[in-house]
C-alpha cells in the first residue's frame, strides 16, 4: 500500500516540530488516538528544565500550500501569512478550550516552524470564513521562549482570595508552599484571633503569627490549647519545620540571629555527587526558606558578604518560585555592594522566573519586588511607570497596607486619649501597633521589597523615637544628682538604648528624612548621647547604596558629637570623596549629589576634628580651587573655608595667600583671605582693607569690625549701602524683593556707628519703619540699633520711638522665603527696650502670653526672652529668667539661659547660679550652646563665668566646646546668633 504525500508532509511536520520544541527544553506529546483538531499537546519547562505545571495545544500545519498567502511591509519584506479556514469549527474549538492554542507553520523546506497564539482578538473574519496571521519572527527557538512562556502563563488563574481570611491555615495551599507563604503572606496561614486558641498549631501556622507579630497569640495557644511543642520547640525537634520556628522566633523576637543562620547553613546542600540535579522536593522549600530569612537577618545587620554567600549556598537547583526569591535576594546584596549591573540582571532573571506562576500570591510578591527593584534602579529613559505600578498591586501590598493602616489607627487613638489628658503622645505606647509594623517589614523585607520595608520601618521607628524620648525625659526628671553628671552626660537605661536602636535602624534602612527629623530634635533637646552612639557606629558601618545618604546625613547633623579619632576618620573620608568622588559613586550608586552632601558633612565634622585634618582640607581646598567651576561649588568652596580652624592654617599661609590674590572669584578671594586674617596673617588683613579702600563688596564682608575701616573706606561703604537701601525702598514699594544677599540696612546702620560724621541715618530708619519691606532686610538693622541706643542723634531716637507709642512695637515687614518673623519681633522688643519705649513690664506681660499659646507663639517667646538679657539686674526679669529655663520648650529654655547668662551679675544669686549650672548640664545641646555664645558675648572673666563655661568646655558637642573656649578674637559686632536657631 502506497501512503499518501499529504500524509507523508503532515507527519514529517509533526515530528519536526516536535524537535523544534525538545530544542526549548520543553516535553512534547504527540496525539494520535484522537483527532481533537490538536497534534500536540507540550508540556512546558523553564530555562533549568523545570516543568512548570502547565499544559499548552498545538496544531500543526505543513506543507507549502500553508505559506500561499503571506503579508509584507512598506518596503515590500515578509511579515508573515495568514491561515485560513472556510468556517469557524476549529477556530472556535481553539479558543473555547481550556488549554492555550497554538498554530504552529512548518516550512519543510527551510525546516522552521513559526507560531501564533489562537485568541478571539487574534481570529478575523474575512466574509466567507475566518483567518489568522502567523508573523515570520515567531519562530519556535530560544529566542522566543519568553514570548511562547507567556502565552503558556495564560493558562494559569490568579487565585481567588476574597474570604480567605477565616479560613486561613497550613492546608490552605500545597504543602510544598505553606513556608514559603507563611513568610510572605502570612495572612493566607496564620489562624485568624477569632477561631479561638484551642486548636493544635502547625509549624507554618506559628510561624506565620511570628510573620504577623502576634507573639501575644503564640502565647495563647500555649496557655488555652495542647501546644505544648510551642514553648519547647528547639534545634533538637525531629521535626525540621519547629526548629526553624525557634530560629526564626531568636531572630525576629529575641534579635538573636545566629541559630536561624546555623540551620540555614545546615540545610543548604553539600556539592552534587555525578548526575544528582535538583535538591530533594522536602528539602527544596527549606533551603530556600532558611536561607532567604538569614540573608535577610545579615543584610539589615549590614553583614552583606556573609549574607552572599549565604544565599550562594543555597545553590542554583532550587524550584522554580523559590529560586526566584534567592534571586532577588541576591539582587539586593549585590545591589548593596555597589554591582548594579549584576543585581539588574538578577532582578530581571526573578521576574521571568514567576511569571509561569499567576496562581500563587507569593510568586506574585517576589515579582512585584523584582518590577520594583528594576524601575527604581533604571534610568529615567527607561522607567515604565504603569507596567511597574501594575505589577506592584498585589494581594501581599494589600495585606500590608492593611496591616500598617490598623497600627497607624491605633497609635493615633493612643496619641488622641494623650492629648485628652495633656500628656505627651508618647506616654501610652501600643506593643501591639509595633508589632503590626514590625510585621509589614518583615514580610515586605523578606519579599525583597525594599521601599515598602523601609517605610514600614520609619513608620516604628519614629513612634518609638516619641515614646523613648518621652520615657527618657520622665526618667531624667525625677533623676536628683543632676548636677553630678558630666555636661551632656545621661544616664544610660533602656529608653536612651531604645532611641540608639531607633536611630540605628533608620541608617540601615535609609530613612534619611526621618532620621534627620529625629536626630536635629534630640540633638537640640536631648537626650543626645544616643545621637552620638549613632553616628559614632555610623562611621564605623559599611557603605552601601542604602544607607550611603542616612551616614552622610548623620555627618551633616551630629558630626560635632564624635570623639577626636572617628571625626579624623570621617573627616578624612569626606576629603576623599570631594577630591575623588568616582570609585565611591561605582562602589555605592548614589542617586543624590556627593559633592553637596559631602561638603555639609565635612562643616559639621571639622569642629571635632584635629589640626591635622584641617591642614588637609586646606591643602585639598587649594589643589581643587582651579578645578570646581560654577556657582554652587564655589559657594560651597566659600563656606569650607570660613570652617577651616585658623591654627591649622598658618602653614598654608603662602599658598592661601596665593590662592586669595589670584582666584577670578572675588567671593572667594575674599574668603580665603579672611582665613588667612583670623590666623593673624597682617599681610592678609592689609590686602583686605585695600581691597575695601576700592569699594570691594565681597572684601568689606569680611571685615572683622568697621572700626578696622579708614575714614575714606567708611564713606565708601556708607554710599554704597545707602544706595542699595533707596533701591531696596523702591523695589519695596512696587511689591519686588531681592530676598538674599547682603543686609545692607545692617551694614548701613554699623557704619554710621563707627563713622558718624558720615553717616545717613534716614535710609536706615525708613527701611526699619516701612511696612512695605520685607522683614529679613531690617531685622538686622533693628540689631545693629539696639547695640548702641545710647548713641543715637537725639532725632533719629525719637523717630524710632514712635513705632512705640502703643507700648507695644510695630515694626512689621513682608514675610519673605526665610522665617523672619520671630526675629523681626524679638529684634524689636529689644530695640523698644534699649530705647526705654518698653517696659520690662509690658515684655514680660507679653512673653506670658505667648507662652500660653501655639508652638510657634512660644518660639516667638522664646526670641522675646531673649530682649531682656540687658535687664537680668532686675529681680523680677532674673526671677522670670530662672523659671524659663526649666520651661517644657527647648527654644524657650535656651533663650532663658542665653539671657541669664549674658546679663550675669558679678555676684549671682543661689538661684541664678543653679539655674545656669542645670542649662549647662542639659543632655541636648541647643541651650548649653546658648550659653556658650551668650559668655563668649561678654566682656571681662568674672569667676562666676568661669564656672559655666570650664562644664562646657569639656562637653561632648565640639560646637559646645570651641564656643566656650577663649579665643583672642573680640566678639562679632554683627549678627548675634539666636539661641533658638538648630546650626
Amino acid at each position: 500500500m502506497r501512503g499518501s504525500e499529504q500524509e507523508q508532509t503532515g507527519g514529517a511536520g509533526v515530528s519536526r516540530v516536535i524537535a523544534d520544541f525538545t530544542d526549548l527544553g520543553w516535553g512534547p506529546a504527540e496525539n494520535d488516538r484522537h483527532d481533537l483538531g490538536i497534534d500536540l499537546f507540550l508540556q512546558v519547562r523553564d530555562a533549568r528544565r523545570f516543568d512548570r505545571i502547565i499544559l499548552m495545544a498545538a496544531q500543526v500545519k505543513s506543507g507549502p500550500s500553508y505559506f500561499d498567502a503571506p503579508t509584507s511591509d512598506e518596503q515590500g519584506n515578509c511579515t508573515g501569512w495568514w491561515y485560513a479556514e472556510s468556517d469557524a469549527k476549529h477556530f472556535e474549538d481553539w479558543v473555547q478550550h481550556a488549554l492555550p492554542h497554538l498554530l504552529v507553520m512548518h516550512d519543510a523546506t527551510t525546516r522552521i516552524s513559526y507560531w501564533a497564539h489562537v485568541t478571539k482578538e487574534a481570529v478575523q473574519s474575512t466574509g466567507n470564513g475566518f483567518k489568522i496571521h502567523v508573523p515570520i519572527h515567531q519562530k519556535v527557538e530560544l529566542s522566543n521562549r519568553g514570548a511562547l512562556e507567556e502565552v503558556a502563563a495564560s493558562a494559569k488563574q490568579q487565585p481567588v482570595l476574597q474570604g480567605t481570611s477565616f479560613a486561613a491555615g497550613a492546608k490552605a495551599v500545597a504543602p510544598g508552599r505553606a513556608l514559603r507563604h507563611a513568610l510572605l503572606t502570612p495572612r493566607l496561614i496564620a489562624p485568624h484571633r477569632n477561631t479561638g486558641f484551642e486548636r493544635t498549631l502547625a509549624p507554618e501556622e506559628a510561624i506565620a503569627l511570628i510573620t504577623q507579630g502576634r507573639t501575644q497569640d503564640l502565647q495563647w495557644y500555649i496557655e488555652k490549647g495542647s501546644n505544648p511543642h510551642l514553648a519547647g520547640a528547639d534545634s533538637r525537634s525531629h521535626l525540621w519545620e519547629w526548629r526553624f520556628f525557634s530560629a526564626y522566633h531568636d531572630a525576629v523576637v529575641d534579635s538573636n540571629i545566629q541559630p536561624l543562620l546555623d540551620l540555614a547553613r545546615a540545610t543548604c546542600p553539600t556539592p552534587p555527587t555525578p548526575g544528582e540535579r535538583k535538591p530533594k522536593p522536602e528539602q527544596a522549600h527549606r533551603i530556600a526558606a532558611s536561607v532567604v530569612t538569614g540573608a535577610v537577618s545579615l543584610t539589615a545587620t549590614e553583614r552583606l558578604a556573609e549574607a552572599e554567600a549565604l544565599l550562594e549556598a543555597a545553590g542554583e537547583d532550587l524550584f522554580p518560585i523559590d529560586q526566584a526569591w534567592a534571586l532577588m535576594h541576591r539582587a539586593i546584596v549585590m545591589s548593596e555592594q555597589g554591582d548594579l549591573d549584576t543585581s539588574r540582571r538578577l532582578a530581571a532573571e526573578a521576574q521571568r522566573t514567576v511569571a509561569l506562576d499567576l496562581d500563587d500570591v507569593t510568586a506574585a510578591a517576589i515579582g512585584a519586588s523584582a518590577a520594583d527593584f528594576l524601575f527604581r534602579t533604571s534610568g529615567l529613559e527607561a522607567k515604565d511607570l504603569g507596567a511597574t505600578m501594575t505589577a506592584v498591586d498585589t494581594a501581599a501590598s494589600w495585606w500590608r497596607s492593611q496591616t500598617v493602616a490598623w497600627a497607624l489607627e491605633d497609635h493615633e487613638e493612643k496619641a488622641f486619649r494623650a492629648w485628652g489628658k495633656c500628656e505627651d503622645p508618647g506616654t501610652w505606647p501600643s506593643d501591639e501597633a509595633q508589632n503590626r509594623l514590625l510585621s509589614a517589614w518583615l514580610s515586605a523585607s523578606l519579599a525583597g521589597t525594599r521601599g515598602p520595608a523601609a517605610a514600614a520601618l520609619a513608620q516604628h521607628a519614629r513612634h518609638e523615637v516619641i515614646q523613648h524620648e518621652a520615657s527618657w525625659r520622665n526618667d531624667a526628671a525625677a533623676e536628683l544628682s543632676v548636677q553630678d553628671r558630666q555636661p551632656g552626660q545621661v544616664l544610660a537605661g533602656p529608653h536612651a538604648r531604645g532611641l540608639e536602636d531607633a536611630l540605628d535602624e533608620l541608617r540601615r534602612y535609609g530613612c534619611t528624612k526621618t532620621l534627620q527629623t529625629a536626630v536635629q530634635r534630640l540633638w537640640a533637646a536631648g537626650p543626645a548621647s544616643p545621637v552620638q552612639a549613632a553616628v559614632r557606629r555610623s562611621v564605623t558601618a559599611p557603605w552601601t547604596h542604602t544607607n550611603a545618604p542616612t551616614k552622610l546625613a548623620l555627618l551633616r547633623y551630629a558630626g560635632d558629637l564624635l570623639p577626636t579619632e572617628l571625626a579624623d576618620q570621617a573627616g578624612r573620608h569626606c576629603l576623599t570623596l570631594l577630591e575623588d568622588p568616582e570609585p565611591f559613586a561605582q562602589r555605592v550608586r548614589p542617586t543624590f549629589s556627593i559633592d553637596h552632601y559631602a561638603h555639609r558633612a565635612l562643616w559639621r565634622v571639622l569642629p571635632a576634628a584635629t589640626d591635622a585634618v584641617h591642614a588637609e582640607t586646606a591643602d585639598m581646598l587649594l589643589r581643587i580651587l582651579p578645578d570646581r567651576p560654577g556657582e554652587s561649588a564655589e559657594t560651597d568652596l566659600i563656606k569650607l573655608a570660613a570652617f577651616l580652624r585658623p591654627s591649622a592654617v598658618a602653614a598654608f599661609s603662602d599658598q592661601l595667600r596665593a590662592a586669595a590674590t589670584g582666584h577670578s572669584n572675588p567671593s572667594m578671594s575674599a574668603a580665603l583671605l579672611g582665613v588667612l586674617i583670623a590666623s593673624g596673617d597682617s599681610t592678609a588683613e592689609a590686602e583686605l582693607l585695600r581691597r575695601t579702600e576700592a569699594g570691594d563688596i565681597d572684601a568689606i564682608g569680611e571685615v572683622r569690625s568697621p572700626a578696622d575701616l579708614s575714614p575714606s573706606a567708611g564713606q565708601r561703604v556708607i554710599d554704597l549701602a545707602e544706595t542699595h537701601c533707596r533701591q531696596q525702598l523702591d523695589d519695596a514699594h512696587q511689591n519686588s524683593w531681592g530676598l538674599g544677599g547682603w543686609d545692607w540696612a545692617h551694614l548701613l546702620a554699623l557704619c554710621n556707628f563707627f563713622f558718624p560724621e558720615y553717616a545717613r541715618w534716614d535710609s536706615v530708619i525708613d527701611i526699619v519703619l516701612d511696612p512695605q519691606v520685607a522683614q529679613e532686610h531690617k531685622a538686622g538693622a533693628v540689631r545693629a540699633l539696639t547695640t548702641r541706643a545710647d548713641q543715637l542723634p537725639a532725632p533719629v531716637a525719637t523717630r524710632l520711638r514712635a513705632a512705640f507709642e502703643t507700648g507695644l512695637p510695630t515694626i512689621r515687614g513682608v514675610p519673605g522665603l526665610t522665617d523672619q518673623a520671630g526675629d523681626l519681633t524679638q529684634a524689636a522688643f529689644t530695640l523698644g527696650l534699649a530705647l526705654k519705649a518698653v517696659d520690662s513690664t509690658t515684655a514680660i506681660h507679653r512673653i506670658l502670653t505667648w507662652l500660653r499659646g501655639s508652638a510657634s507663639q512660644r518660639r516667638s517667646a522664646a526670641h522675646l526672652v531673649t530682649a531682656l538679657s540687658h535687664h537680668t539686674n532686675d529681680p523680677v526679669i532674673q526671677g522670670t529668667l530662672v523659671a524659663l529655663t526649666g520651661d517644657p520648650q527647648y527654644q524657650v529654655r535656651a533663650a532663658a539661659a542665653f539671657s541669664l547668662a549674658r546679663g550675669l551679675p558679678e555676684i549671682p544669686t543661689p538661684a541664678v547660679e543653679a539655674a545656669l549650672n542645670t542649662a549647662a548640664n542639659e543632655p541636648g545641646c541647643r541651650v548649653p550652646l546658648a550659653i556658650a555664645h551668650a559668655l563668649h558675648q561678654t566682656s571681662g572673666a568674672q569667676e562666676n563665668r568661669r564656672v559655666p563655661a570650664s562644664r562646657l568646655q569639656q562637653h561632648m558637642s565640639a560646637l559646645i566646646r570651641a564656643a566656650a573656649t577663649p579665643t583672642t578674637s573680640p566678639p562679632s559686632t554683627t549678627n548675634t546668633p539666636h539661641p533658638a536657631h538648630t546650626p
